[in-house]
């Protein structure tokens, strides 16, 4: 049997087990990584010094989950290149059963180890395939790989400091959840088992210790400027475009990402407004300039991401021709795919393809929940039935989905107190110049009816020819590509 106690190798500071499941504990003293044998603790090495990312939680902490007891036993920091994330070694009912516990992408996961169950090779899995794990079929919607890059506390296993971790992260219907842990991608594999849950659902009572940076201020501060910057989500944003300077940096590495001009404008609604939408709060915490290029010329459209803390991340996305729409996630397990790509059946509805393009991010302001930056790139397919769309996003081993319908400008002023003629009520299709004389106006009627019959007579020869990819904002859902996932 493995020894529960003894002496670090690296220090000989005290190493004590919290609970049987766990192999690994890394010295709180001298960062040794300790594992316990049935001769003794073995050294592994130390781990680097552990990154200030934004967290909810901490090493330490106790509470429940869905009035499940719980306490925090240990962390772990990978990376795909971009900064770390954290996951959370977890202990429920008083050490009888442990899990897995993170928070990414405006949601929290929590898994539990499914052992004895057969899964496809990690070369074998593709995007939006299905997979059976036990009774229930999951959805595979990201395959990447992440690299250990340091951890503390406790931990259920050997994560060897600079290996890479093969991984899938799969969907099922009513919030179900689940990971394909391939290790080293050597043979070997493990299956977690879980769900997608709600922030009130979990109760923290804060045991745990906090850095400093953490305890003394609730701004963040620009890398570049030197600004502070309120922080209007907590600590769930990865990424910040500064208001003073423009400059985008990774909150938790404090590292510039990309420099951009500050500002040209003040966005519609203002980032730190708070606005009420069906008796929900939220606050607006980011605005995003984005675009894509149709037949040679470029077309941009504005995003707007809210946050409200029962709910999670929204967007209302303004397209400079069609107006404002209102945009949330979708399980992708949800979704009927079958007649993929031509059409996408949803909540007993048929959306047909409208276009696939790819998007830019070309501005940021406020916090975002991935790791944005500026120039980077997905690509797009929206699925139309009337007015509401269905997008779907992928970037680098990861797809996405959402909804959006639209919404009128006087709905979101009310919402936000802005004012209903304000610019958010401004679109590019109703403006005009005020000093054209009757004749010049009558020209211009005159040229718009000639070049909507020749559209016309060209969309009639060519209408039984239409794959559905024509120019037309590529958006996630009546206005703009947004991220609801993703980085």
């Amino acid at each position: 049997m493995a020894v529960n106690q003894g002496e670090c190798p690296g220090c000989g500071a005290p190493i004590q087990f919290g609970i049987g499941s766990s192999i690994a504990k890394v010295c709180e003293f001298c960062g040794s990584t300790v594992v316990r044998r049935d001769h003794g603790l073995q050294d592994l090495g130390k781990v680097a010094r552990i990154a200030n990312t934004p967290s909810l939680i901490a090493v330490g902490d106790e509470g429940t989950l869905g009035g499940r007891p719980f306490k925090v036993m240990g962390r772990v920091q990978l990376d795909h290149g971009q900064g770390p994330w954290d996951e959370y070694y977890v202990a429920f009912d008083y050490g009888q059963a442990w899990g897995w516990l993170a928070y990414a992408q405006g949601h929290w996961y929590v898994t539990q180890p499914y052992p004895g169950i057969a899964i496809p090779p990690y070369h074998m899995l593709r995007l939006e395939s299905d997979v059976v794990l036990g009774q229930a079929s999951y959805r595979v919607t990201e395959i990447k790989t992440g690299t250990v890059v340091s951890a503390e506390g406790e931990l259920p296993g050997v994560l060897r400091p600079q290996s890479q971790r093969y991984y899938a992260d799969l969907y099922a219907p009513q919030n179900g959840f689940a990971t394909l842990d391939y290790g080293e991608n050597t043979g070997s594999y493990e299956v977690f088992v879980g769900y997608i849950f709600d922030e009130p659902q979990m109760l923290v009572t804060q045991l745990g210790p906090r850095s400093i940076n953490k305890i003394k201020t609730d701004m963040i501060r620009c890398p570049n400027c030197g600004g502070d910057v309120p922080k209007l989500s907590g600590d769930r944003a990865l990424r910040l475009g500064c208001p003073y300077c423009g400059t985008v940096s990774d909150i938790a590495t404090q590292q510039i990402v990309a420099q951009q001009e500050a500002a040209m404008k003040m966005p519609d609604i203002p980032i730190g407004s708070h606005g009420t939408f069906e008796g929900v709060p939220y606050i607006c915490i980011a605005y995003l300039r984005r675009g894509a290029d149709f037949d040679g010329d470029y077309f941009s459209w504005e995003e707007y991401l809210i946050w409200s803390q029962g709910i999670g991340y929204r967007w209302l996305v303004k397209d400079p021709e069609s107006g404002w729409s209102w945009a949330m996630p979708v399980n992708l397990a949800d979704l009927d795919l079958a007649s993929m790509p031509s059409e996408v059946r949803w909540g007993g509805r048929s959306f047909r393809v409208r276009n696939r393009n790819s998007a830019r991010v070309d501005y940021v302001l406020g916090e975002v929940y991935w790791k944005c930056e500026v120039g980077e790139t997905t690509q797009t397919m929206d699925f139309v039935d009337g007015k509401d769309v269905l997008s779907r996003e992928e970037s680098s081993g990861e797809v996405k989905w959402s909804y959006s319908t639209p919404v009128a400008w006087p709905v979101i002023a009310q919402a936000f107190a802005l004012p209903v003629d304000g610019p958010g009520g401004q679109l590019a299709a109703a403006t005009s110049g005020s000093g054209s004389s009757s004749g010049s106006s009558t020209a211009w009627v005159l040229i718009v009816l000639v070049v909507v019959l020749i559209f016309c007579a060209i969309g009639a020869l060519d209408s039984d020819e239409d794959d559905g990819s024509s120019a037309g904002g590529t958006y996630r859902g009546g206005g703009g590509i947004i991220f609801v996932g993703g980085k």
